[in-house]
């Protein structure tokens, strides 16, 4: 049965990004649609910077449920949207912009929750072996898996960068939390010390060198993350795999986004079907 409001309705959705050719959001979505029977078309919209504000508040006049995000568009949406979540708020950006019945916009912020569902799909006994943790980088990324973390109850977290001031201005924001920030030089060293290990740098991203980290001290069953998906598996999971450690890449927090920004929009919560993740695949195979 086709999901809608009434016969005529087309629901539309879409990203907004600046440059915006490179997503993979509006395969997954309108795959969705077609496995959900939901009649509607997701699509690109390329807005630059600083002209954000006249895009979202014309969403309603154009019939939008919402939008995604991505950057550098993010921190720039929470001057224009009318309510805003409290994750939102507490990491100053926005993934998902939601039209509600009033035409009023609502903010939210959902790449945490793509973090921790991907987690659970692959490894649904993680949180009873992962104590602690160490993050590289401290870009939005990184803020969203310490955010994902600390909910989950992981007790220490270790977040290093070539920056420091960036690592120390996200362990500012949770000062209540057990979050030590370590120099870069230090972090071959601290994998031997965590049971979870994630970057959120852009290195290993198709197009840029690989992330230079030693992964010989790693602990036998500690888990390796990468939020990169281009390549599918970056030089990170690659060697991780090598040594036999667990692996989760980034692919799965994308389609795991989804999720929330779909009971928003379209209130519906979409599995992510095999089918959904092979067709995924086979797009980013054929792109590298």
């Amino acid at each position: 049965m086709t999901k809608l409001t009434r016969d005529t309705e087309i629901n539309l959705a879409g990203v907004m990004g600046y440059p915006i050719t490179h997503s993979r959001s509006p395969l997954m979505h309108n795959t969705l649609m077609q496995e959900n029977q939901v009649r509607g078309v997701y699509i690109p919209i390329e807005i630059k910077p600083d002209t954000l504000g006249p895009a979202l508040e014309s969403l309603p006049k154009l019939g939008f449920k919402g939008v995604n995000l991505t950057m550098p568009l993010k921190q720039e949406a929470i001057a224009t949207v009318d309510e805003l979540d409290p994750v939102g708020k507490l990491m100053g950006a926005v993934s998902c912009v939601v039209v509600k019945q009033d035409n009023s916009l609502f903010g939210v912020n959902n790449d945490w929750v793509g973090f921790r569902d991907n987690l659970n799909a692959n490894f649904p006994d993680w949180q009873s072996t992962t104590t602690s943790a160490l993050i590289l980088g401290a870009g939005g990324g990184g803020l969203a898996i310490v955010y994902a973390l600390i909910q989950e109850g992981v007790e220490e977290i270790v977040i290093t960068n070539r920056f420091q001031e960036r690592a120390e201005k996200i362990a500012d924001i949770f000062k209540d939390q057990n979050i030590s920030v370590r120099p870069w030089a230090e972090r071959h060293s601290l994998v031997a010390e965590t049971d979870l290990v994630v970057n959120t740098t852009n290195q290993g991203m198709a197009g840029q060198a690989p992330l230079d980290l030693s992964l010989e001290l790693a602990q036998p069953e500690a888990i390796v993350a990468d939020i990169i998906y281009v390549p599918l598996d970056t030089p990170l999971i690659r060697d991780a795999k090598s040594k036999g450690l667990r692996t989760v890449g980034g692919l799965g927090m994308l389609l795991h986004q989804s999720r929330p920004a779909w009971r928003l929009w379209f209130g519906i919560d979409p599995e992510i079907t095999d089918s959904l993740c092979s067709i995924m695949e086979k797009d980013i195979r054929g792109s590298t």
